[in-house]
């Protein structure tokens, strides 16, 4: 990225003075910047590595859903209890939801982000809010006892269909549920870091120390007496 990028070529200063970001050693001969930051050679192959590298990333997959899952349970569950104890439907719990989710996801992906995560993250969102807003309802008519299997069903069913009704039924609570939805999108995007080098790093002449003055000479003797 341009704004990321080094405004000069070369560093003044002595060789080994400025440390590296990461493992705070002494930088000596060259350097490697990224996000206005500097780097050692090691520590800047060990951040491209973790920027772009594939290694592990069926895991943080796995681990983004796992905890993304979990915030949309901890945003719904909020929603769930206030349609099914006050009747009202606060359309604004579903930007939570999407805030939740999407730092959850943002987390378990180890602080990445791209479109796959940003589409993990909508889809969970959507699916947390459809589910809880149905299963309030399902809830509150508890005393109607409909079957547990047939409760369950409907919730699933809610959980894909439901945004849309809830949408339909408020243009109001179809713009929230968006917002919802964009929140957790914004929240996963791609971290977009550079890393540029090697730079070098230039080493400044030492200065001689100053010393004293010499002292002052004696004055001459005085030219003897004539005869």
């Amino acid at each position: 990225m341009a704004e990321n990028e080094l405004q000069f070529d070369r560093v003044e200063g002595s060789a080994g003075a400025s440390p590296c970001a990461s493992c705070q050693r002494p930088l000596i001969g060259s350097y490697y910047q990224a996000g206005g930051r500097i780097f050692c050679r090691s520590c800047a192959k060990a951040l491209e590595d973790t920027l772009h590298g594939t290694e592990g990333q069926a895991g943080r997959v796995l681990k983004a859903t796992v905890w993304g899952i979990g915030g949309g349970i901890a945003g719904g569950a909020v929603y769930a209890a206030v349609l099914a104890l006050a009747h009202i439907n606060l359309a604004l719990i579903t930007i939570l939801i999407g805030w939740l989710v999407g730092k959850a996801v943002r987390k378990g992906a180890g602080g990445r982000g791209g479109r796959g995560y940003q589409a993990l993250a909508v889809a969970i969102t959507y699916l947390s809010i459809g589910f809880f807003g149905t299963l309030g309802p399902v809830l509150s008519s508890a005393a109607e006892s409909k079957g547990l299997l047939e409760s369950a069903l409907v919730c699933i069913v809610g959980a894909v269909i439901g945004p849309v009704l809830m949408g339909m039924g408020s243009i109001l609570s179809a713009l929230i549920t968006v917002f919802g939805l964009y929140e957790a999108w914004k929240l996963c995007g791609a971290i977009h870091i550079e890393v540029t080098g090697p730079h070098v790093l230039a080493p400044v002449a030492s200065v001689a120390p100053l010393q004293a003055p010499p002292p002052p000479r004696p004055p001459p003797p005085p030219p003897p007496p004539s005869a």
